[in-house]
């Protein structure tokens, strides 16, 4: 079990770096004490919502046509600390297949298949409840500051 959460923890940081690459879905995060959720800026589908955080803690939750939530508290215990999360789907646009494999299930596999799109990000957990960020900004106390 502990070797099942450690591969997982570590595809899902290894899928966190690829997506930093193009955050291409338009969500915006909603946060609540103990839950995470998103507002849709676009028509996707297909979703899958991963969390990772301190102590090994990780969750994951899917949903075909609207945004999963992931309340931290069902998933046992977790730590106070910083935790990442991914939010992956499928837009409607479609993108071409360059090289179309055979998956055994008979048919023609098609020339094209919907656009994946992602979006991840941070928060933080401070006394068993979910910081939520303030819009200040952060200032510079250096000399250089203007």
């Amino acid at each position: 079990m502990q070797m099942t959460a450690l591969g997982l923890a570590a595809c899902l940081a290894a899928g966190l770096t690829g997506a930093c690459w193009a955050q291409d879905l338009k969500a915006t995060q909603r946060l609540s004490e103990t839950q995470i959720g998103f507002d849709l800026g676009g028509s996707y589908g297909n979703y899958t919502l991963g969390i990772v955080g301190p102590n090994g803690f990780h969750a994951s939750a899917a949903s075909k046509t609207g945004t999963p939530a992931i309340d931290l508290r069902r998933f046992g215990k977790y730590d106070d600390g910083a935790y990442s999360y991914q939010l992956t789907a499928s837009s409607d646009e479609k993108v071409p297949v360059r090289t179309p494999l055979d998956n055994g299930r008979g048919g023609d596999p098609g020339d094209s298949r919907p656009k994946a799109v992602s979006l991840s990000g941070q928060f933080l957990v401070k006394g068993g409840t979910i910081v939520k960020p303030s819009g200040a900004q952060p200032t510079r106390l250096d000399k250089d500051a203007r």
